[in-house]
């Protein structure tokens, strides 16, 4: 399993930093697009999918990264500062909105949020002090020698920022804060009967994804150019971003990854068949949720371990599985004979003669001679 999960890390990795190799200038665009949402929807991954936190207004959160980061980078700050700067900003942002919402769970929270992001977006990006930052230029400067005056430029710088994030996510899923989210997502109650103090984690979980979104925010307006008007932070956008990770897979980390690559395969498609991106969003969640998996990675992963459980064999499973036909003993050695069976039925030419070890053999012996006695009678 490790070795298969390195080979997937390795064959991603590569094609990530390969791609934009050969692709256009348009391409890259999109390429950068996706990677700054993959790294919303990895802040939506870990406050949602694992501590049960549904936020409806992280539109808001990438608003005040792009109007905040307009003014750090123009004050002549290094990107490495600025998005530190940005990302603290966020994380006190949420705190200010988290810490009055301890006591709400569930739908309760959700509506809180929405308010929030809808009192940003008809209020805070409406003021004075905001406006003088809309429509103006956010400047590209150079990071660490990667010039990111080219869409391509500033993939890389983002991908950068999005695998340093992907690892402290990864660290923190498996560590006992990570432990601790999870069991307050199943149940606060139980968690709390094992000492796991609820308040800390929440507020915790809430200030580290809003930091993620607000450097995403700080990347967008530096994609774009130009900070944005409020319309680009609002309510149906939301609802967009949290998508994203639904589509992906909301527990997992590779969810916001494929939410992002969502987002650049559906863009291009969208506008070659003049179709709206939220109704194209849309369409994916309702296949999502026919499916009952978590996403598109909960598909590919039953998808696997079917495959898996088919060719290592034993007991029948959903797709097919090798099915034990006939026992043999040679030489004091059990072995099987096992045919391939899809939906029920067997497959030609898919006979294996399997060696049985342990203490296990007189068992599946046994269950090949039921096998092939039950098939004699029929």
């Amino acid at each position: 399993m490790r070795r298969n999960r390195a080979i997937t890390l390795v064959v991603v990795a590569a094609a990530a930093l390969v791609w934009p190799l050969f692709t256009s200038k348009t391409i890259h665009f999109y390429g950068a697009l996706s990677a700054i949402y993959a790294l919303v929807a990895l802040s939506l991954v870990i406050l949602a999918g694992w501590t049960g936190q549904v936020s409806l207004g992280h539109a808001a959160f990438l608003g005040f990264g792009v109007y905040i980061g307009q003014k750090v980078l123009s004050a002549g700050v290094p990107v490495p500062i600025a998005v530190l700067t940005v990302a603290a900003f966020g994380a006190v942002i949420s705190l200010a909105l988290g810490i009055p919402s301890l006591r709400l769970r569930g739908v309760y929270l959700t509506i809180v949020t929405l308010a929030f992001g809808a009192a940003c977006q008809r209020y805070f990006f409406q003021l004075e002090s905001v406006r003088g930052f809309r429509s103006s230029t956010v400047p590209r400067p150079s990071v660490l020698g990667i010039s990111t005056a080219t869409d391509k430029g500033l993939y890389y710088v983002v991908l950068v920022v999005f695998a340093i994030a992907m690892f402290m996510a990864w660290n923190l899923r498996r560590s006992d804060t990570g432990r601790a989210l999870f069991a307050i997502r199943d149940s606060e109650e139980a968690a709390q009967a094992l000492a796991v103090r609820i308040a800390p984690y929440k507020i915790g979980a809430f200030a580290l994804s809003a930091a993620l979104a607000t450097t995403a925010g700080l990347f967008y307006g530096m994609l774009y150019g130009a900070t944005p008007g409020p319309d680009q932070f609002g309510i149906l956008q939301s609802f967009f971003l949290l998508a994203l990770p639904v589509v992906g897979g909301l527990e997992s980390l590779w969810g916001a990854v494929v939410g992002g690559a969502f987002l650049a395969t559906a863009q291009p498609l969208v506008n070659v068949f003049h179709v709206r991106l939220f109704l194209a969003t849309s369409v994916a969640l309702i296949l999502v949720a026919l499916s009952g998996y978590d996403g598109v990675t909960g598909m590919i992963g039953a998808l696997y371990r079917a495959m898996r459980d088919a060719f290592v064999g034993g007991e029948r499973v959903r797709y097919g599985s090798f099915v034990p036909e006939a026992e043999a003993e040679t030489n004091g050695k059990a072995h099987v004979r096992v045919r391939l069976h899809l939906l029920g039925e067997a497959v030609p030419g898919s006979m294996l003669r399997l060696r049985v070890r342990g203490a296990d053999a007189g068992a599946r012996a046994a269950a090949g001679r039921r096998a092939a006695a039950g098939r004699e009678q029929s």
